[in-house]
């Protein structure tokens, strides 16, 4: 266990002080760029840098004209229409003969690579990296976790991953924020506890008609909403954490997480919560709600309280939305806050079907992003048509991003790979720049005052299970998932009661609750000693 929390560390204490925007120490890309070569490649994307709604292909799309430009490579670039469903799309792709040169997704393709490596459908990277990527070699190599995370337990490179610079700052972007404006006009201070909590949920029901509402998605995944304040680690969808001891535990089977459903339920039997979140509620529907004056304590995103504030501006509502740090329990308990340590679960592998012609110019392609050039590219689009830098050196966006009739996000998302997530390393400038500074603080309050309780609980991305291990944990965790989700939405409303829990309990155990915690122990294990 040592060994784990010495290497995360490492990532955390980046993020322990205040950004100071200086450019990673990133490989030169030279005059190796754009490379001459006619190859020709299939690249999907199940997620990450798609092409933005508004164009009708990616051969409209900026971000991906100029990334061939700027490389030299040629792609036919496939992705996922907008709102299918990326599992599914992702498992249709894995039926194609044959499989696309590149492939760039999350789910389970880190957990997974060792089975998907041996049954062809990565490239094993390990004989070419260092040659071919020697940009991402040098960046993965600069923190142990970083490479730990991009290898199997048996050594094997499989991909390149997605990070952020200052790492566990950059993964706490979700958390409560408030209507400042009526806490002042009722005389309320910020509530800190549960119990104050309850208490301004009940004067904004009261003389606001509000409610506490989130988007649920955001809300309902693993490891976010406000379990830290019952000693919890998960709301609905399958949380797994390490506990004190270094065992690996399911959140939604601790008793911790009962009582942070029976709060929850009191709140919706006294009309404290959104009926609709349990129905899926979206960002886009939760902003709107947050413009009808119809919430005053939500659960959003950085980007997205940019968003609320930006149209509450427009629209003269007064609404002075601000961060709220996360609530504590009455007795001070604060377990976990939505975090992570600066490593995504998105990965680009090059495809086991890949010509072997076409390897060294793929892996070439690819290592262009973790470049100094190719990083300023993947952020900020073109130096010149999209950005230029400002008298202190740094990077600020020119008027065609800034005053961009679709809003700042969704400009930011045309010029740009790294704005949701991709194989890059996502600078904080980025955020700063596509961000009110009010969500910026919000982003300070959520985690620096939390930097011990962001990413310990939480696994590290980078474990993998063997081929046998996949198959059955993803067996049962289907089965369990199922049944946390129903049961979390059922407790909330009222239809569970804690009578019923031994119940709840007994078929989990039955789905297999046990030998899922013993794959996920073995594998965390093995990931301590690489």
């Amino acid at each position: 266990m040592k060994k784990l929390i010495s290497l995360l560390l490492a990532v955390l204490l980046t993020a322990a002080v205040a950004p100071a925007f200086a450019a990673p120490n990133l490989y030169p890309a030279g005059d190796n760029y754009p490379m001459d070569t006619d190859i020709s490649v299939t690249w999907w994307m199940g997620e990450g840098y798609v092409p933005d709604a508004v164009f009708a292909s990616a051969d409209d799309s900026p971000f991906h004209i100029n990334f061939q430009k700027m490389t030299g490579l040629k792609v036919d670039w496939k992705y996922l229409p907008a709102g299918g469903d990326a599992n599914q799309a992702f498992n249709q792709m894995l039926t194609e003969d044959p499989l696309p040169d590149v492939i760039f997704f999350g789910g389970n393709m880190m957990s997974d690579a060792a089975r998907y490596l041996e049954e062809g459908v990565f490239l094993d990277l390990t004989p070419y990296l260092e040659e071919f990527a020697p940009a991402y070699w040098q960046w993965i190599h600069t923190n142990p976790a970083y490479n730990n995370a991009m290898k199997t337990d048996a050594g094997q490179y499989y991909g390149f991953g997605f990070f952020r610079e200052d790492g566990g700052w950059n993964d706490t972007y979700q958390g409560p924020v408030v209507r400042q404006d009526w806490l002042a006009e009722c005389e309320l201070e910020a509530p800190v506890t549960i119990s104050d909590w309850t208490n301004v949920l009940t004067v904004f029901k009261e003389k606001y008609g509000a409610t506490f509402t989130a988007p649920w998605s955001r809300f309902r995944q693993e490891g976010s909403g406000i379990p830290g304040a019952f000693g919890a680690y998960g709301t609905s969808d399958l949380s797994l954490f390490v506990n004190e001891e270094g065992k690996v535990r399911l959140a939604q089977a601790e008793p911790e997480w009962l009582e942070y459903m029976l709060q929850l339920n009191a709140w919706w039997e006294a009309g404290l919560i959104d009926q609709d979140v349990l129905a899926n509620q979206t960002d886009t529907e939760a902003k709107a709600k947050a413009l009808a004056g119809s919430t005053g304590i939500a659960y959003t995103s950085m980007g997205q309280m940019s968003n609320w504030r930006n149209e509450a501006a427009q629209a003269g509502t007064g609404a002075d939305w601000v961060g709220l740090q996360y609530p504590h329990g009455d007795d001070g308990m604060l377990s976990m806050v939505f975090g992570g340590y600066g490593i995504g679960g998105q990965v680009a592998v090059v495809s086991g079907d890949c010509d072997p012609a076409k390897i060294e110019t793929v892996l070439k392609a690819l290592d262009y992003a973790y470049t100094d050039e190719g990083n300023l590219f993947w952020n900020y689009g073109v130096m010149g048509e999209t950005w230029e830098y400002n008298e202190d050196g740094l990077p600020v966006y020119l008027p065609v991003v800034t005053e961009d009739p679709d809003g700042l996000n969704n400009a930011i998302a045309k010029y740009g790979g790294s704005t949701w997530s991709g194989n890059c390393i996502q600078e904080t400038r980025l955020l700063y720049l596509k961000n009110t500074s009010a969500s910026i603080d919000a982003n300070n309050l959520w985690f620096y005052p939390n930097i011990d309780v962001a990413s310990k609980w939480k696994l590290p991305p980078g474990i993998t299970l063997t081929a046998d291990e996949s198959a059955e944990n993803d067996f049962i965790r289907a089965s369990i998932s199922t049944i946390v989700a129903e049961s979390c939405a059922k407790l909330i409303t009222g239809e569970m009661t804690a009578a019923d829990w031994d119940e709840y309990i007994g078929q989990l155990e039955a789905l297999g609750l046990y030998k899922m915690l013993e794959i996920r122990q073995a594998a965390y294990d093995r990931y301590l000693t690489r």
